[in-house]
């Protein structure tokens, strides 16, 4: 078995994690868009959207084990109109959609292929 993408993965989805948590939220297309020029995989759209809802959820996990996540969470999810779960959703499809575009869009407008 080939580690390598999945190290790669793995590198991919922490980076996302720390620049969001050194940075915010708008460095996840930055590094998507990068991810989307440097890489040759097929599938690299895919991958950064995957690696970054990876990221994210790593940063969700940090915030429980330091807090009470799962009542703020509720308190925003009722005045959202949302269930709680649909808070935590959202919160995962962000930057997945982010990243997605970024990573289809920056080989397109520089001349390449996109996925």
């Amino acid at each position: 078995m080939n580690m390598r993408p999945v190290v790669k993965f793995i590198l991919l989805a922490e980076g996302f994690a720390v620049a969001t948590y050194a940075l915010g939220w708008w460095v996840v297309p930055l590094i998507a868009a990068l991810w989307g020029l440097l890489s040759r995989d097929e599938a690299r759209a895919r991958v950064a959207a995957f690696a970054a809802m990876t990221g994210w959820a790593s940063l969700l996990l940090l915030d429980v084990s330091r807090g009470p996540v799962g009542v703020m969470a509720s308190q925003l999810a009722s005045i959202m109109k949302l269930p709680a779960v649909g808070l935590y959703f959202l919160t995962l499809v962000f930057p997945a959609l982010l990243a997605w575009c970024a990573a289809t869009l920056t080989p397109t407008i520089r001349g390449g292929r996109a996925n």
